[in-house]
């Protein structure tokens, strides 16, 4: 049996270029591993059945991104391996944080190493990217600059350490009604990603580089996001916030590890939602 945690993410920076011929959109997007994980364990299965269980109730297995992805792994690598999958979910689902993505991608991870298959992390990019938009990032994970629909990744040297508290103000961002709210807005000019994130760069320099383009529309579509985004426009020791993909996460980025903890602490004894203080991630499954 093999565990390993799946991290969640936050997005730098997040420009949408256009609307694609597929339908999808065209993103230009600096995403970031953090220190927020969910847990994943595989174990082989002579009977050759693919089985995935959580801790909470996720609707049917099958419809699930894990599920999908390690059939698509078994159809075109390994058929007739079986595994029981066990899911113990802490990132919080529908926040923009990206943690269904990650369990899919750190699935195949696991798999790939059960199963025996020494695949390339390419060729796992390849499946997964065919399940989800940006499931691809998280192979890899660490920093990295993500175009197409988010399925292409180009690897970005790590940068650090740095310090974020997440805010889940419990309540879940319909990624289509936020990018339909977007659309009404036909006037901003695509603005383009200079945040290039050199090996060394401190916390001032990152948060001048942080934009979402999502940002406002995602405040227009939940009103918990935004009556936390109101309720957080003064914290101390906070060099910046902004909302994670199309929401509903607040991240803070602050200067060190105690100020962030500090953080968490005002959050969570105001009520304002779930508050995590996390760090960023370098580059790299990370095996429990």
């Amino acid at each position: 049996m093999f565990t390993i945690k799946a991290p969640a993410k936050v997005n730098w920076f997040l420009e949408v270029k256009g609307k694609r011929p597929d339908g999808y959109h065209e993103l230009e997007t600096v995403m970031q591993a953090v220190s927020l994980f969910d847990e994943i364990s595989v174990e082989d299965r002579a009977d050759g059945e693919l089985i995935l269980t959580c801790n909470i109730d996720l609707g049917a297995p099958e419809k699930n991104l894990v599920y999908r992805a390690a059939e698509l792994m078994r159809q075109h690598h390994a058929p007739g391996r079986g595994a029981q999958i066990a899911l113990n979910k802490q990132i919080p689902h529908g926040a923009g944080l990206g943690g269904g993505s990650s369990d899919a991608a750190n699935a195949l991870i696991a798999l790939n190493r059960l199963w025996d298959l020494h695949l390339h992390k390419n060729v796992l990019q390849d499946i997964v990217a065919r399940v989800g938009s940006d499931c691809a990032f998280f192979v890899e994970g660490g920093t990295a600059v993500c175009t197409g629909r988010g399925e292409i990744v180009e690897q970005l040297p790590d940068i650090g350490v740095f310090h974020l508290v997440l805010l889940y103000p419990n309540d879940v961002c319909p990624t289509p009604q936020v990018y339909g709210e977007l659309s009404r807005d036909l006037t901003y000019s695509p603005r383009n990603c200079y945040l290039f994130l050199p090996a060394k760069m401190d916390a001032p320099q990152l948060a001048s580089g942080v934009f979402n383009r999502l940002q406002e529309s995602a405040l227009k579509v939940s009103a918990k996001l935004r009556a936390a985004w109101e309720s957080t426009a003064h914290e101390p020791g906070v060099l910046v916030r902004f909302v994670s993909g199309s929401g509903s996460s607040v991240a803070f980025l602050l200067n060190d590890e105690a100020a962030a903890q500090q953080l968490e602490d005002s959050l969570t004894a105001r009520s304002l939602g779930r508050a995590y203080a996390v760090k960023t991630l370098p580059g790299g499954a990370v095996w429990g």
